[in-house]
């Protein structure tokens, strides 16, 4: 038999029929559901098997998902070599999604190895990393080459890769890689390495004429930067990403109100939002993009921004 509870004007009502009564919280005004993130969005940074790390699934599931949740395209990154080829085979099975690859610069494909970028982009690499399991910068946050404290599998322990030169500036073959990666109207990525050689890599894109580059996710641990010196970095020059990962469960290594602050501060057109998903213990890519907008925005910054940092300015980075 069903409990009945006095209301106010004496009336008596069961459970059933005071569920009935409760209405939902109102949003803020200035507060939109998360509904239409996705829809014509674009993810620089997925992850996909196979891998030397567990992840949540192969390149055509994370295609299909990222397809039917609406997505113009993805970018597929692999910290174990090029996506190219995988890329190029389901832009064709998995249209009209847009997905490209490109290459890490990892020891497993030599390193800083022009000739290894230059065949990807010959290939249609649209994006280069530079190292990032094996950089410096990787080793100084995380304590080794090749692992992180939520995940492993890779190979740990080997010498870092250095991408500076005895004086500070770019070794000769990274600057062959970037100019390499300039006159194929790419974009080049920095990876893993320390915020004292992303300066360097800004420096000199800037007199190689390199216009295509992204500063990643410069919250996380590595380079490890607060807002403030994200801002100052972003005036280096560069796209300035912001991620799901960084501030997701497992990791933790920032906060959404860093994350919208730097968003806010810098605008639509200097910020990408991402997933850098696809670890077996997350969301999937697409969720975990949707939350992640989802937050950013709840956190202050606009709708009409957040749009544009997960379309416009993505494609503009690929030459789309």
């Amino acid at each position: 038999m069903l409990r009945e509870f006095e209301v106010q004007g004496g009336s008596k009502l069961s459970i059933l029929q005071l569920k009935l009564q409760i209405r939902p919280r109102v949003y803020d005004a200035g507060v939109e559901p998360a509904t239409e993130w996705l829809d014509g969005a674009i993810d620089l940074h997925v992850h996909a098997a196979p891998s030397v790390f567990p992840r949540w699934g192969d390149g055509p599931a994370v295609a299909a998902a990222s397809r039917d949740a609406g997505m113009a395209g993805v970018v597929l990154k692999a910290h174990e070599g090029s996506t190219v080829e995988a890329a190029a085979a389901l832009a064709v099975t998995h249209a009209p999604l847009r997905t490209a690859g490109g290459i890490v610069l990892n020891r497993p494909i030599g390193g800083l190895n022009p000739a290894a970028a230059d065949t990807a982009l010959r290939l249609g690499a649209r994006i280069v990393w530079l190292p990032t399991l094996d950089a410096g910068g990787h080793a100084a946050a995380y304590g080794t080459t090749g692992a992180y404290p939520a995940q492993a599998g890779a190979r740990q322990g080997a010498p870092p890769l250095p991408v500076l030169d005895g004086t500070g500036a770019p070794a000769p073959e990274l600057l062959e890689i970037m100019a390499l990666v300039r006159d194929a109207g790419a974009c080049l990525a920095t990876g893993h390495v320390s915020a004292n050689a992303v300066v360097a890599v800004q420096r000199h894109a800037g007199r190689l004429g390199l216009g295509r580059l992204l500063l990643q996710h410069p919250l996380l641990s590595v380079p490890g930067l607060d807002p403030d010196g994200a801002l100052e970095l972003a005036a280096g020059g560069g796209i300035v990403e912001l991620t799901y990962l960084s501030v997701s469960p497992m990791w933790r290594e920032t906060t959404v109100a860093a994350c919208a602050e730097v968003a806010r501060r810098l605008g639509p057109d200097a910020v990408v939002l991402s997933s850098d998903a696809g670890q077996r213990h997350n969301p999937s890519p697409p969720e975990a993009l949707r939350a992640f907008a989802q937050s950013v925005h709840e956190a202050g910054v606009p709708a009409a921004h957040v749009r544009r940092m997960l379309r416009e300015t993505p494609a503009g980075l690929l030459g789309w």
